[in-house]
């Protein structure tokens, strides 16, 4: 119980900082995301376009 009590105080701790850990690896997921929809979302609306032209 006291070694899930000390990872615990310890993950809060990482979370109190600025530049803790635990913020580097969500912010590195979250720039990972929006590359994979910008980079997979911009062909499909250009087909998107494409497929209403032809209408």
């Amino acid at each position: 119980m006291s070694n899930l009590q000390f990872k615990l105080e310890a993950f809060i701790d990482d979370v109190n900082k600025e530049d803790g850990l635990t913020f580097q690896l969500i912010e590195k997921l979250t720039n990972s995301m929006f590359s994979l929809i910008k980079w997979a979302g911009i062909p499909f609306v250009l087909y998107l376009l494409f497929e209403i032209s032809r209408w």
